[in-house]
């Protein structure tokens, strides 16, 4: 292995090393109809963020989808949070993806709808 690729691995491990370890949240209510897995984005490089699925389980589909997710601390006290929207449309008894640039990771996260518009059916 040449120098360069041991230190790309050893920074790698660096920062896997400090970065919070958490899991993927259960299941969590987002709004009612709604509800989410969210997780940190450890490997991002593009700063602390937060990825993971909002979940659909109305018999009806979703657009223009917008989620706050709060960062929360052990005492479950929001201590940062931001808003953006989700990917696509979210099917009816389906999921979409997220993700969500925060100001720092935290010990959980609460993912809200707070907009969408209903997809109407032709």
């Amino acid at each position: 292995m040449s120098r360069w690729a041991r230190a790309g691995v050893a920074a790698l491990l660096a920062v896997m090393a400090l970065a919070p370890v958490t899991r993927a949240q259960d299941a969590t209510p987002a709004g009612p109809g709604f509800r989410a897995e969210a997780e940190p984005d450890i490997l991002g490089r593009r700063g602390p963020a937060v990825v993971g699925w909002l979940y659909n389980d109305q018999g009806v589909g979703f657009t223009n989808v917008r989620i706050r997710v709060e960062v929360l601390d052990d005492a479950g006290q929001a201590v940062g949070s931001n808003e953006a929207y989700v990917y696509g449309n979210v099917p009816a008894r389906g999921r979409s993806y997220f993700f969500v640039p925060v100001p720092r990771f935290g010990a959980r996260y609460r993912v809200t709808v707070i907009r969408f518009d209903r997809l109407e059916m032709q």
